[in-house]
C-alpha cells in the first residue's frame, strides 16, 4: 500500500507540474522510470483481475448448482423463485461474501444431502451393518 501511495504522490505532482510556467522543471528521467513501473503495476493488475474472475465465475457456478440441487429437493412452493432471486444477486457480492456464501450454501447442501458425503451404510442385516450418519457432517 505504501508504494501506491508514492506512485499516486507522484501523479499528483506531475499533473501539478503541467502547467505553462512550470512544464520546464519536470523531470523526465524519473518520469520515464515512473511510467514503466506504472505499466509493470497494470499488467500484473490485469492478471490479478483476470484470475479473480476466474475464480468468482467458478464460485458462483459451484453456488449456482448446490442451490439448484436444494431447490430441486426442497419442498417449499415458492423455493425455485426464492433460489433464482438469490442466484441474480451473486455476480453483485464482492469476493469475500462470495466465499461467506459459499461456505453457508456448503453447509445447507450437506444438510440437505447428508449422505451423498460419507460412505453409504453397510446393507448387512440387523443393528451392526448401519452406521450413526452424524459422523458424516
Amino acid at each position: 500500500m505504501e508504494d501506491h501511495n508514492k506512485q499516486n504522490a507522484h501523479v499528483n505532482e506531475l499533473a501539478d507540474s503541467l502547467t505553462d510556467d512550470k512544464m520546464s522543471l519536470i523531470d523526465f528521467d524519473r518520469l520515464k522510470q515512473y511510467l514503466a513501473e506504472t505499466a509493470k503495476t497494470h499488467n500484473e493488475l490485469r492478471e490479478v483481475r483476470s484470475d479473480l474472475g476466474v475464480l468468482r465465475c467458478d464460485y458462483i457456478n459451484r453456488i449456482g448448482g448446490m442451490v439448484k440441487a436444494i431447490a430441486a429437493v426442497n419442498r417449499h412452493p415458492d423455493g425455485w423463485e426464492t433460489a433464482l432471486t438469490y442466484l441474480e444477486n451473486l455476480p453483485s457480492l464482492s469476493a469475500g461474501e462470495l466465499v461467506e456464501q459459499y461456505r453457508k450454501t456448503a453447509a445447507r447442501f450437506r444438510d440437505a444431502f447428508p449422505t451423498s458425503f460419507g460412505l453409504a451404510p453397510n446393507r448387512k442385516r440387523g443393528n451392526d451393518g448401519f452406521k450413526d450418519l452424524r459422523v458424516y457432517k
